[in-house]
């Protein structure tokens, strides 16, 4: 398990990256996968030898977790995400939208 932080402007970004090893019914191991995490912050826990389920998609030879369930302590682990500054410009002009349409909708209103 390795764990690091990057910086992108005044954002900063936790990252876990680690191997999840495959195993097939019969327990035997069939492949070792690199997996990585990404948020704002990460919540709960993996830790080495523990064993996790997981949910999320390949991306360049690597498996980009959104979830865990760790199957050996029972935690959830999971990123949390930060919106950033497009996240807020977007908020605030549905918020201004939605007064428009407000207004809108009362000055023309019958009577």
């Amino acid at each position: 398990m390795q764990l690091r932080t990057e910086r992108q402007g005044d954002n900063s970004e936790a990252i876990w990256n680690f191997r999840v090893e495959r195993y097939d019914e019969s327990g035997d191991r069939v492949q070792l996968i690199p997996a990585e995490m990404r948020g704002y912050s990460i919540e709960g826990s993996i830790s080495d030898g523990d064993w996790v389920r997981g949910t999320g998609t390949m991306k360049s030879g690597t498996f980009r977790m959104n979830e865990a369930e760790n199957l050996t302590t029972g935690a959830r682990v999971r990123p949390k995400k930060t919106y950033g500054i497009a996240g807020c410009v977007f908020f605030i002009a549905f918020c201004i939208a939605l007064l428009a349409f407000a207004i809108w909708e009362i000055s023309h209103a019958p009577g």
